[in-house]
């Protein structure tokens, strides 16, 4: 683990999706029918990881957030915020891109929209970490989809040891 990736679910639609694709699982016919038959066998050693199908989808239309996308890999840290705290920690465990799922699941249109970045996540785990409580070494408040910063990952790293040992002692385990 070396990336924490927080997303927002601030506004009422967001908190929809939330409790649709983050607190319960996505349905398994769902997921394999957005996908040829021939990546179904990685779909489901995900879903086997996780427990489940748990996905959330990214806005990717600028360059800043395509790079962040990039760069996260499986493994890294992902937190859910909203109301000013941390409300579930979780795991990477694929991204896909893919416009028709985010259809599907989301009711986001398939054409025009950069809405079908999606991230399958281990089974999430609800906390209620006020973001106050981590300063400085994580945000206060958040507008979207954000990667820590490596400034705060290196001060992290320094004071915890690793980025795994930072979110064990603050969330428990993963």
């Amino acid at each position: 683990m070396k990336n924490i990736f927080v997303f927002c679910a601030g506004e009422r639609k967001a908190r929809a999706n939330y409790r649709k694709t983050i607190l319960n699982p996505i349905p398994e016919e769902i997921i394999l029918s957005s996908f040829p038959s021939e990546k179904h066998a990685e779909l489901r050693k995900w879903q086997d990881q996780a427990g489940g199908f748990f996905g959330w989808g990214v806005k990717v239309g600028q360059q800043r957030t395509l790079t962040m996308w990039q760069s996260l890999e499986p493994g890294d840290c992902v937190l859910g915020f909203f109301a000013f705290h941390y409300q579930v920690v979780s795991q990477l465990i694929g991204k896909v891109q893919n416009a028709e799922l985010a259809q599907k699941i989301w009711g986001i249109p398939k054409h025009g929209s950069d809405w079908g970045s999606i991230m399958f996540l281990t089974k999430p785990r609800e906390v209620a970490v006020p973001a106050t409580a981590l300063q400085p070494y994580l945000c206060s408040s958040y507008r979207g989809a954000t990667r820590i910063g490596s400034e705060r990952i290196n001060s992290i790293v320094k004071d915890f040891g690793s980025v795994s040992a930072f979110i064990s002692k603050n969330f428990g385990s993963i």
